[in-house]
């Protein structure tokens, strides 16, 4: 075959181009046989449909006249068959012939869909600090998934992460009801102090306030981590600062974070020591 996602496939390359390459994409195998009139048909669909996924998943085909011992090992009695592999295993079979719709059913089944991948990539690229590259990802999939609360949150927080406060907090203050809900509120609460610590004015006979003016700021601009210690130096001056609203702020910026975030734990503890 031509196309780089179809392949033959025989005993010898089984272990490399089936088995390992299936950690890198979805791995069909169509087993057939020449004599095999059904198979000639769903072999033909199979490659249309993998020449139309473009790379999505690779089609292997052993011939069972050909690779009988493969064909055994493999536990495949009757043809047409069709094995799926993902990282390694199998992970969905069928014996008999399908129509292309039901092929297509077959497909799905195994296929990552577009949207979880681009949820997946958005929140990696939050984890990586590429907070532009997770926007246009996360800003992607709301449109796609009209607003999934999941990946909604996750735009919010690459939002926050790149100071554009105002857009964020036009979201959470809309937020649908959903599991992710409560911590929207939070992120709600969050953003709000932001947007007004602009107009606050730092007392003058408050040795605390220009620490906690400069960590306001850094969190108002995406700097969550710096901001976060801003707030620990403060709260372990006074763990009641401004009426709460210091630890608020700190819990709020954890949300930012989220638990994903490898430091967030340290920043937890760090906090429960300041206040227990």
């Amino acid at each position: 075959m031509a196309q780089a996602n179809i392949i033959d496939v025989v005993e010898d390359n089984f272990q490399m181009e089936v088995l390992h390459y299936s950690n890198r994409m979805p791995v069909v195998i169509d087993f057939w046989a020449p004599w095999c009139v059904p198979c000639k048909v769903q072999s033909q669909k199979l490659a249309g449909l993998a020449v139309e996924a473009d790379g999505a998943f690779r089609l292997a085909r052993i011939n069972c006249d050909e690779q009988t011992k493969l064909a055994e090992k493999l536990k495949v009695t009757s043809l047409p068959h069709l094995k799926a592999f993902v990282d390694g295993r199998v992970v969905a079979e069928y014996t008999g012939g399908l129509s292309e719709s039901s092929l297509r059913l077959f497909l799905d089944r195994i296929l990552p869909q577009t949207g979880s991948l681009l949820l997946q990539k958005g929140k990696s690229l939050l984890l990586q600090g590429d907070y532009k590259g997770a926007e246009i990802a996360l800003g992607q999939y709301v449109i796609e998934s009209h607003g999934e609360p999941n990946g909604l949150l996750a735009y919010t927080r690459a939002l926050l992460f790149l100071g554009q406060v105002e857009d964020a907090l036009a979201i959470l203050q809309s937020f649908p009801p959903s599991p992710e809900y409560q911590t929207a509120q939070r992120l709600r609460i969050l953003a709000e102090v932001l947007v007004k610590q602009a107009s606050q004015e730092i007392p003058q006979d408050d040795p605390l306030a220009p620490a906690y003016a400069r960590a306001m700021s850094l969190a108002k601009s995406g700097d969550v981590q710096m901001a976060l210690d801003g707030l620990l130096f403060v709260l372990r001056k006074d763990r009641d600062y401004h009426q709460g609203q210091a630890k608020e702020l700190y819990l709020g910026l954890l949300e930012v974070l989220s638990d994903d975030h490898p430091e967030t734990r340290d920043y937890r503890s760090d906090l429960n020591t300041v206040l227990f």
